[in-house]
């Protein structure tokens, strides 16, 4: 399930639903149109609530428009996952190499690019496809790789 964690707090926006007919809150019992369904990992405690009572429930107030970004963005975030993934399941020791790259990296000079950490966001954000994963990893095995020394 795609979760938002919503502020600092322990509660996660898991959906944000609408109800023609209405549906009662969770938390005060009141006929809703507009509902966020929220979680609580540590605890198991899972609402639907209404704006009003996500504040008194989480402490946090969610604009509609806000409530929707944080759900795209965790929508995204997974969407990327899901990608660096199967990259990892296709390119095992590629994958494996890049990784180590982008962990063990150290500017040589005051902005200079992180190449392992970019490769990885071009194939996670779809930037390079799959059709061309296995060429450009060779790529920057072959060409952009650190020179480890001995």
């Amino acid at each position: 399930m795609i979760s938002a964690r919503i502020g600092d707090t322990d509660w996660h926006l898991t959906a944000i639903r609408s109800s023609r007919e209405g549906h009662a809150c969770d938390h005060c019992g009141r006929r809703l149109k507009h509902l966020y369904d929220v979680t609580n990992p540590r605890t198991g405690e899972a609402l639907t609530v209404g704006r009003g009572c996500c504040k008194k429930v989480t402490g946090w107030t969610l604009a509609a428009a806000e409530a929707a970004r944080l759900l795209r963005h965790a929508q995204e975030q997974a969407r990327q996952a899901a990608v660096w993934a199967e990259f990892t399941a296709a390119h095992p020791d590629g994958a494996r190499a890049v990784e180590q790259d982008a962990a063990d990296w150290r500017p040589a000079f005051p902005g200079q690019a992180n190449l392992a950490a970019h490769f990885r966001w071009q194939v996670s954000r779809g930037a390079i496809t799959r059709n061309g994963w296995a060429h450009r990893l060779d790529v920057y095995l072959r060409e952009h790789r650190p020179r480890h020394t001995p």
